[in-house]
């Protein structure tokens, strides 16, 4: 707060004291220009009736008597009083003295024959600069405080256009609790001042959303390994070096060392800012490339795959794979018969494949698994994780002995809602 009320004022302030400044200066330039003007006005007067002096002189041989009532000739400069002398041989160049009593006089030498004369002019009567000066002060006094008042509006214009939108922003990040979003796009203007809004708005999302990974992952390499790592410290204190393992032994720390294998795998994806970065890919071409790259699937006698070649959405190409691959796998391991069905319906993909026994309430949860599942229960949950990631809504259910895994693109956008288990077949 205290930085942006000195911004403002610091800017209110300059304008103020330069407009100031500028006024004082050109009033001065005017009353110095007024003074320059009236003085060569005099020395143009001087130097005519010099130039006619001397004309006569030369034509006739005598010396006039000045035309102007106002101006004489003296006969060298030592006839001149002794203050004026003085000043002229400091100064021969100089034209104007004073009079004695706080006049003017402009002199100029005259050469007639042999002799030097001066011709004084006595202009303090018509020194107009001079006598009307104190007139114009009032005047000028107004036009100062015009000036003063307009740059004063000006500086307020500023302020208001320029630092009223930096205190806004200023505010609104003292203001912001950590874990919100940032909406700055309400008060930004269109100028330089919104692209550095925008900026700052980005960059506290881009930290927001760093922050937001990091503390994920570190929840969840917590929970989601510390179970299989106490199996395979317990199953390892159990070895003894002269006795080999049971088969029962070696499949828990199998199952105990994949389970950490995908989970890592998944964690990091998540956790990677790039994995965030979001492209538009062609849903039916990423399923493609799963079903090839799937060797189990080779040996699948029916698969129905029913989605559209035109239909695109915007994820992370490594994300998605890791999404299709642990779905595909999990129908595969699951299915009590050589049955894939998946089918794009509006804006859900539906995997449907055949099962002889119900499935857990919480199938979505870590480390659920059906009864007579070999598997270690983190594949849907895995699935569930990246689909919260994407904002996409899961659901799950049996319906006609066929487990069904619906993927709503567009749904958790819409509802702002988490995903959750349904009770009824997806359409």
């Amino acid at each position: 707060m205290l930085a942006s009320h000195s911004l403002k004022t610091s800017l209110q302030r300059s304008i103020v004291l330069f407009s100031l400044l500028l006024a004082l200066c050109l009033m001065l330039l005017m009353l110095g220009y007024a003074w320059v003007v009236e003085d060569n006005v005099f020395n143009r007067l001087v130097t005519t009736e010099a130039e006619h002096i001397s004309r006569q002189y030369q034509q006739t041989g005598n010396i006039i008597t000045p035309s102007q009532p106002f101006m004489m000739l003296h006969p060298g400069w030592q006839s001149m009083p002794g203050e004026i002398h003085q000043l002229h041989q400091q100064a021969p160049q100089r034209v104007e003295f004073p009079n004695g009593t706080g006049g003017t006089l402009h002199l100029q030498a005259i050469a007639l024959g042999k002799s030097e004369w001066i011709l004084a002019a006595d202009v303090t009567a018509f020194e107009v600069t001079r006598d009307y000066l104190p007139k114009l002060m009032p005047y000028l006094a107004l036009v100062l405080v015009v000036i003063l008042a307009l740059a004063f509006a000006l500086s307020r214009y500023l302020s208001l256009k320029i630092i009223r939108p930096l205190h806004v922003i200023s505010n609104k990040v003292k203001q912001h609790q950590s874990g919100t979003e940032l909406n700055l796009a309400d008060i930004l203007p269109n100028n330089e001042i919104g692209y550095l809004g925008q900026t700052i708005q980005h960059n506290i999302a881009q930290l927001q959303a760093a922050l937001a990974r990091e503390t994920d992952f570190t929840r969840d390499i917590s929970h989601e390994l510390r179970t299989p790592a106490t199996v395979l410290k317990m199953v390892l204190s159990r070895l003894s070096s002269s006795q080999a393992p049971d088969e029962q032994t070696l499949t828990k720390l199998k199952q105990a060392a994949l389970q950490m294998e995908h989970t890592i795998h998944v964690l990091l994806a998540l956790a990677r800012a790039e994995s965030m970065q979001l492209q538009p890919l062609c849903l039916l071409e990423e399923i493609e490339h799963c079903l090839v790259n799937n060797q189990r699937l080779m040996r699948q006698s029916e698969l129905k795959l029913q989605v559209d070649a035109d239909y695109h959405i915007s994820a992370n190409k490594n994300l998605l794979h890791i999404l299709l691959h642990n779905i595909i796998g999990n129908a595969l391991n699951h299915a009590c018969a050589s049955q894939l069905d998946i089918s794009l319906h509006n804006d859900a993909l539906v995997i449907a494949n055949p099962v002889a026994t119900e499935s857990p309430a919480d199938i979505l949860s870590p480390g659920v698994k059906s009864a007579n599942s070999s598997g270690i229960g983190q594949g849907l949950h895995l699935v569930n994780r990246i689909c919260q990631g994407y904002q996409w809504q899961l659901k799950s259910c049996i319906r006609d002995n066929w487990f069904y895994l619906k993927i709503d693109f567009v749904a958790m956008r819409h509802a702002g809602k988490d995903s959750q288990k349904t009770n009824e077949k997806p359409s």
